[in-house]
């Protein structure tokens, strides 16, 4: 690799890239032509999503709850840095360990919890259902400043400081120190002997779409993956935009879902741009009449995609 090449992805990553509030002001620009990195340049942007393997995970049940079709740990392991990370760890009662998990990724501002409320945003308690009704286990974490670790933030929602005060770089080391920190607890989930540790899904919603993106394209145990309502960032060589990523997401059967009418995250054009760069030979697309707030039936097209492609 040249040494330019990699300074200068380096002063890429750590320059003042476009995250949602750029988004949100270019809501009625022409659509992007997309140009993803080069390979090499990739390698090199890939590895702000490594960490140290032999850091201990130090994870901890703090609580368990049984329920009618599953038991539901509360966990904590160490993640990056000094970080600690909460998380629901849900295993279910029907079939026969060891089970496979779907990793749930929220979007801004919600946490965790999403996943276990029917009426959440995203009707991320439908699918979680779904999922462990079909004999998943599923794990959900708090991203860094949300749920649990708001803490971190002085309890300031992530919303005030991407939204109102637009501290992009914030944002930027918020999500790539959650998708380590996911990329940490596929570790953990390897050690159990409960956990099929051959094949791992994940589904993501709005960042947590983008977060799908990043995790697929830098691990390659996610076998499948449905990312919903992703943001599209439309700045050249951006450390977080998906379509970077996505000619990189080989090994993944990978769906996208998208509101036809979500114009402050992408037109329906570039959706289908960035569908045509990601580099899985088994991917699909589907747009529901709808803005950002999909209807709740997106569940169900989720929970089969990864029953048919993880299976």
């Amino acid at each position: 690799m040249k040494s330019e090449t990699f300074y200068t992805v380096i002063f890429l990553f750590y320059s003042a890239l476009s995250f949602f509030p750029h988004q949100i002001a270019a809501q009625e620009s022409d659509s992007v032509l997309m140009n993803p990195i080069k390979s090499e340049a990739f390698k090199v942007m890939s590895q702000f999503f490594d960490y140290d393997k032999t850091i201990p995970l130090e994870v901890k049940t703090v609580d368990k709850i049984e329920e009618t079709s599953y038991i539901r740990e509360k966990i904590v392991f160490q993640g990056v840095g000094n970080s600690r990370v909460p998380g629901y760890l849900a295993i279910p009662k029907k079939g026969n360990a060891p089970y496979q998990c779907v990793l749930l990724l929220h979007g801004v501002g919600d946490s965790k919890e999403s996943w276990w409320k029917e009426n959440s945003f995203n009707s991320g308690g439908l699918l979680t259902k779904q999922l462990i009704d079909s004999g998943f286990a599923v794990l959900s974490l708090d991203a860094e400043y949300h749920g649990e670790r708001m803490l971190n933030n002085d309890y300031e929602s992530a919303d005030v400081f991407i939204f109102q005060k637009g501290w992009v770089l914030q944002a930027r080391d918020m999500i790539v120190q959650t998708v380590t920190e996911y990329r940490r607890a596929l570790d953990y989930l390897a050690t159990r002997k409960d956990i099929d540790a051959s094949r791992f899904g994940a589904v993501g919603y709005s960042m947590g779409g983008m977060m799908v993106f990043h995790l697929c394209s830098t691990d390659t145990r996610i076998r499948a993956a449905v990312a919903s309502v992703t943001p599209i960032l439309k700045e050249n060589h951006s450390a977080l935009a998906v379509y970077n990523f996505a000619p990189y997401i080989t090994s993944t059967s990978f769906l996208m879902l998208n509101g036809e009418n979500d114009d402050r995250n992408y037109s329906t054009i570039e959706a289908e741009q960035l569908f045509q760069l990601i580099g899985s030979d088994k991917k699909d697309i589907k747009f529901f009449e709808s803005g950002h707030k999909l209807p709740g039936e997106w569940t169900k097209i989720a929970a089969e995609w990864i029953k048919e492609h993880l299976n």
